[in-house]
């Protein structure tokens, strides 16, 4: 941002008010009366300060210090494109697919008829170390785990969540992505503004060394005042450096956070959302209540596993009582039921209703949160809409007194001070108008975000 000026006249000369640093310029000696200089009597200084003003002269600065910028405009490079490179590099993108994954193994494993992995089974009884009377038992067969009774619609269900979960998930991820890209460009608008003004300041202060370097030439002011302009184009020259590193820093975080070397060549607005009120349906509180719905049905098929599943064993047998009886070979179904153990199954499960009641709460906290930012960001927009409105009027009554300083200057009607003050206060307003107007748009992103409206 320019920094503030202002030219004031006074008895003793003019005071040039510079960045809260006071210097003065005097155009007689301190042990002089103090004598307006008239153009009529120094036509040559009139000229040369005309010509000072209204032409100014080329900077070294702006050759000295070029741009150093990362990013090229692009008129084909659209601002959908730009979101979506940014979606493609996002860190958290690896999460859709695992929480996709999840969904799909589950919806797999609840379409299954057993409940767990079948079991191979056999035994083998002989009594040769033992009496040896020939006792021979042989027992093969398989056994499987049964779905207890709600335990396959429980896990089914919970199926459906994880796979709701990860549609959600990619709703929010695609905000929380947009959000990030919103604030880049912002960013990037305002140091363009700040490096823009920076460069026109620093014009400003060479166009006054210029006319102090006249005036001292003429002996209307000393050579203190003379150094003390070159002092102040140095301290512009400074300013355009950290500007344009922060206007570096700006356009290296948009190409971190898009991947693209370029930028459109249009500027970013967004249109304001008619929505006014946080809805279950903002992608952050549908991804938390998703997770929620999963935790909490969660917490039912951890009930069902701890508290055990009826098992089914279905076999042959092959046995003899003696050496000298015969084999007898049969078929057999035994079936298992657990029973009981409460404190236990509650113990298992309590870690899965903690879990889901802390998100329970991190829900309630975010839809508080988004309230309460969102009345936030309503006051602030009624605020600098009404601030843009005064700006511009501001900017327009500084403009038209510019020109009238201007063409008074030109005439010889008036000394050059005013038509410097005018100036530096138009070109003030006019940077005050065009930030103001950026951060309208800023928080016309940010009540979108909030609402979870997209770009």
């Amino acid at each position: 941002m320019q920094p503030s000026r202002t030219l004031q006249k006074s008895h003793l000369g003019c005071r040039h008010i510079f960045d809260n640093r006071v210097f003065s310029i005097r155009t007689t000696p301190p042990n002089r009366n103090y004598l307006a200089v008239k153009f009529t009597h120094r036509p040559l200084l009139l000229l040369s300060l005309a010509l000072s003003l209204f032409f100014p002269f080329s900077l070294q600065a702006e050759t000295e210090y070029p741009e150093h910028g990362l990013l090229e405009s692009s008129e084909t490079l659209s601002y959908p494109e730009v979101f979506r490179a940014a979606a493609e590099r996002a860190l958290e993108r690896p999460l859709t697919a695992a929480y996709e994954d999840r969904a799909r193994a589950q919806q797999n494993f609840a379409d299954d008829w057993i409940a767990n992995r079948p079991r191979m089974k056999a035994s083998y009884w002989d009594d040769q170390y033992g009496d040896n009377q020939g006792l021979r038992e042989l027992e093969a067969g398989l056994e499987v785990d049964l779905w207890r009774w709600g335990q396959r619609r429980d896990n089914n269900l919970l199926g459906e969540h994880y796979q709701q979960a990860s549609i959600s998930w990619h709703d929010y991820l695609t905000l929380k992505v947009a959000g990030e890209v919103r604030q880049a460009l912002h960013e990037l608008a305002s140091t363009d503004i700040q490096f823009d003004q920076a460069k026109q300041a620093l014009a400003d202060t060479g166009e006054l060394m210029k006319v102090s370097e006249t005036l001292f030439a003429t002996g209307a002011i000393p050579k203190a005042s003379v150094l003390q302009s070159r002092g102040l184009v140095m301290q512009a020259q400074q300013r355009l450096l950290d500007v344009e590193a922060s206007r570096v820093d700006a356009q290296r975080n948009y190409n971190v956070i898009t991947g693209l070397a370029q930028r459109p060549v249009a500027s970013f607005t967004e249109q304001l959302s008619p929505q006014t009120e946080i809805t279950a349906a903002h992608p952050l509180l549908g991804f938390l209540q998703d997770q929620l719905d999963s935790q909490h049905t969660q917490a039912k098929v951890i009930r069902h596993d701890n508290a055990g599943s009826p098992s089914l064993f279905m076999g042959m047998r092959r046995e003899r009582g003696s050496g000298s009886e015969a084999n007898i070979e049969s078929l057999g179904i035994a079936i298992s039921v657990p029973f009981g153990g409460g404190d236990y199954i509650s113990a298992k499960t309590s870690a899965a209703h903690l879990a889901a009641t802390e998100t329970e709460v991190q829900f309630q906290q975010a839809y508080r949160q988004l309230r309460q930012q969102l009345h936030e960001i309503e006051h602030q927009l009624e605020s600098t809409r009404h601030g843009l409105a005064l700006s511009e009027q501001r900017k327009d009554l500084h403009q038209q007194h510019w020109q009238m300083a201007k063409k008074a200057f030109s005439l010889g009607e008036s000394d050059i001070l005013p038509a410097m003050q005018a100036l530096q206060q138009y070109r003030e307003s006019r940077l005050h108008y065009q930030l103001t107007e950026l951060s309208y748009q800023r928080l016309i992103s940010e009540f979108n975000q909030i609402v979870g409206v997209l770009p």
